[in-house]
């Protein structure tokens, strides 16, 4: 159960499209906005500024960030960002949840027995988690690439379950056909995320992390990424170096 915070901001850049909403000084945000990985730095800034700058920041809010997986430069140069920015405001405490639980909970309820997010990674590559309508994730650290010819390993023991599918961007044209040939999907998603206040305030398994003691909050996307110690490079579930 989270603490009782008057205000709340949450954050999320594990995809192009960098999610930032709140609830600060009885006023209501949220941005979703589609950044180019290349122009990321130079436009976040002064997107960021059109809504945060609305907001009453007198009480120090609750903080929560989406800590991946995703595109890991995004995920680096934005919430490098953001952190910045909050720091600025004396925020020193922030809650870490995964990305997939961030977006499953901008989607709204759940309308199926499980819920599919989807976070694009390379081209045909993807990160995936299935959730309940509790957005607490039921099996994640699941890593689909091409040929797809493993995916029903990945959810063995959901097959035929109603669900729906959602990804914080449009994708998947070449993995929404096997994931229909496993699941009993109702609808797929890109669109129509919105801040819910209640949502995030019951959101399952966020961890507390000291901005000042542990300034590389990133280093918090290693495990659901797969990543090794130093955070450079992807590793397989069988511990093969894919990418550097």
């Amino acid at each position: 159960m989270a603490e009782n915070f008057k205000n709340i901001l949450v954050f999320d850049a594990s995809s192009s499209n960098i999610f930032f909403g709140g609830e600060c000084g009885g006023k209501t945000v949220f941005m979703a906005k589609n950044f180019e990985k290349s122009k990321l730095s130079r436009y976040l800034p002064e997107e960021f500024a059109k809504t945060a700058g609305t907001l009453d920041f007198t009480e120090i809010p609750r903080v929560v960030i989406g800590n991946g997986p995703g595109a890991f430069t995004g995920i680096k140069t934005g919430t490098a960002f953001f952190l910045a920015y909050i720091y600025s405001l004396g925020i020193k405490t922030v809650e870490t949840v995964s990305s997939f639980s961030f977006i499953s909970a901008l989607s709204g309820e759940c309308t199926a027995e499980i819920r599919i997010v989807l976070i694009p990674f390379n081209k045909g590559e993807y990160f995936a988690a299935l959730l309940d309508k509790n957005d607490k994730i039921l099996r994640g650290d699941i890593f689909i690439k091409p040929p797809y010819d493993t995916i029903p390993a990945f959810f063995d023991g959901f097959n035929g379950k109603k669900a729906e599918i959602i990804a914080p961007v449009e994708c998947g044209s070449e993995i929404l056909p096997e994931l229909k040939n496993i699941f009993s999907v109702g609808s797929v998603r890109f669109y129509g995320f919105s801040f819910d206040r209640n949502r995030f305030d019951r959101l399952p398994d966020t961890k507390k992390v000291d901005i000042a003691a542990e300034p590389y909050i990133v280093n918090h996307v290693i495990m659901p990424a797969n990543l090794n110690s130093n955070g450079n490079f992807y590793v397989e579930a069988g511990l093969q170096e894919a990418k550097k």
